[in-house]
């Protein structure tokens, strides 16, 4: 990908399609090396206006130093050890430290930089669009006051001002909303799946379109989920799946804080599709599972992860059901072990 192309999306120059390019180029993960290069080059010596509210970076930057500082000072060093030694790992410290700032703050930039032109509106609205990489998650707040959630690998659009009848947004992944009050201007998400219509309330969307499997959860107030001039109306602690293969809805009562939880950084399954769960696991531990049975899809899974590491989490799956995870080996030691495989016993 060529510099001058990515600095022309990032100021907003690129043709849509051209947009639609890079976004793919960026997201792809073989690409992420390059695409690190590329935007520290352009934050090191860039020009670039940010769009929108500017995020705090001397902010960023002031917390960076503060934890360096309360880390250093942390370590009880005797005072028989070179300063020497101590002066160097504060610089390697240091180093490390500003390595791992630079993705925040870029990222944090493209938040806020990145625009895409509405053809569905009109022409002076512009959208603001935000992927969160597999592994990620975060918040951001609507002009309208509503927040959102975002799960991991999760593509969102807004406008920067609400305009019209209705405040219309569009999600293909996982988000949590509370939602503000307007019984004026109905609040509307849209997915290719399905569309919910709501004025002021709080509920969970899981409608990644790859899965073909859309899922609404009610926490707080109504919800009108509406497919092919059909609708569906949701109460408090009701859900809804949509199976987009099978073409089959099912509505039913559940606790809906464990559809939320994943905010709090917890995964809760209650005889849920081991298929349908292993995608969950795989975009949690930014991994690919492959099921070499498509029998597994069925079986039924029921636990809670929260600060398991992956090993740990799969083990417990293995435990549970007459499952085994097999490992793709290296081909080379600088690869990383992104692809594993689950089997029966």
């Amino acid at each position: 990908m060529e510099f001058d192309r990515v600095k022309n999306f990032l100021e907003g120059k690129a043709t849509e399609i051209e947009s639609e390019q890079i976004l793919s180029w960026m997201k792809d993960q073989q690409n992420e090396e390059e695409s690190r290069k590329i935007l520290g080059e352009i934050w090191t010596g860039s020009d670039i206006r940010l769009l929108g509210t500017k995020p705090d970076f001397n902010h960023m930057l002031d917390e960076l130093h503060h934890q360096i500082n309360r880390n250093q000072a942390s370590y009880s060093i005797p005072e028989t050890q070179s300063i020497h030694r101590m002066a160097g790992f504060y610089r390697v410290f240091s180093r490390v430290a500003a390595v791992l700032i630079l993705p925040v703050i870029v990222l944090s930039a493209y938040f806020y930089i990145i625009q895409v032109k509405n053809t569905a509106q009109l022409a002076h609205i512009s959208t603001r669009e935000i992927y969160t990489k597999p592994g990620t998650r975060t918040k951001i707040d609507l002009p309208d006051g509503t927040q959102v959630w975002l799960n991991d690998g999760t593509n969102f659009r807004y406008p920067e001002q609400f305009t019209g009848n209705q405040r219309e947004v569009f999600v293909d992944g996982e988000a949590y909303f509370e939602v503000k009050s307007d019984a004026g201007h109905p609040f509307v998400v849209n997915n290719l799946m399905m569309k919910t219509v709501v004025t002021g309330t709080h509920f969970n969307i899981n409608g990644y379109v790859a899965d073909h499997f859309f899922e609404a959860t009610l926490l707080k107030g109504k919800v009108s989920l509406e497919k092919d001039n059909q609708s569906i109306i949701l109460n408090p602690g009701e859900q809804v799946q949509y199976d987009t293969e099978t073409q089959k809805v099912i509505q039913k009562n559940v606790h809906p804080e464990d559809a939320m939880a994943w905010i709090n950084g917890k995964l809760i399954f209650k005889d849920e599709k081991l298929g349908m769960a292993i995608r969950k696991l795989a975009r949690w531990y930014n991994v690919e599972i492959i099921l070499s049975d498509q029998e597994l899809n069925n079986y039924l899974l029921t636990g809670t992860f929260q600060d398991e590491k992956l090993d740990q989490s799969l083990t417990l799956i293995s435990l549970a059901l007459p499952v085994k995870f097999v490992y793709k080996k290296k081909t080379k030691l600088t690869d990383i072990q992104r692809i594993i495989y689950m089997v029966k016993k």
